[in-house]
């Protein structure tokens, strides 16, 4: 358990300076298909918590690094099944692209939102800072993360020259909201 989790602290360090220093290659990224995989990926911890997840939505193509941006999705529903009310939570994931208009880009969208405890909006603002947890500790047989999570979607999100945004959902959990310039017709 102890060498997982420092590999797993490792590993979220390396994705943590490498969209830091943005050096990655940039290709056509479909969030919606990203999103699939992450819950795919995390359907059994989800399972073993009785946590619903569905995706859906339509495509939404950013230009960026499939492993940065996979991490970002991972990251996000990760999140939404640990940090939950347990049996009977659910944890919904939408993707959707907006045109661009009057000369501005369009944009790529990635929705993550789950029930969950109430949060307060200094607790919130918080979130994205490494190493930071939204409610005590958790213990769980599938691990917790190392707390940053968060951080790394917003380092994700900035390093694709786009935006995270977390809200608290009315009831209780959370809403993340990730925006990145849709690709171009070219780009794709």
């Amino acid at each position: 358990m102890v060498n997982a989790r420092a590999i797993d602290l490792t590993e979220a360090l390396l994705a943590l300076s490498r969209a830091d220093q943005r050096a990655f290659t940039r290709e056509a990224v479909d969030l919606s298909l990203i999103a699939e995989e992450a819950a795919e990926t995390l359907h059994p911890v989800a399972a073993v918590q009785s946590v619903a997840v569905s995706v859906r939505g339509d495509a939404a193509v950013a230009l960026g690094s499939p492993t940065l941006l996979q991490q970002l999705a991972t990251n996000l529903v990760q999140n939404a099944v640990l940090h939950n009310s347990g049996p009977g939570g659910w944890v919904r994931v939408v993707t959707s692209a907006t045109p661009g208009s009057a000369g501005l880009p369009g944009a790529a969208v990635l929705s993550v939102e789950n029930t969950g405890e109430e949060l307060a909006p200094s607790l919130i603002a918080t979130l994205t800072e490494p190493f930071q947890r939204g409610t005590a500790r958790i213990r769980s047989p599938h691990g917790a993360g190392v707390g940053l999570g968060l951080a790394l979607v917003q380092r994700i999100a900035d390093a694709h020259g786009g935006t995270l945004e977390l809200a608290a959902r009315e009831g209780g959990g959370l809403r993340a909201t990730v925006t990145l310039p849709v690709a171009t017709a070219a780009e794709r």
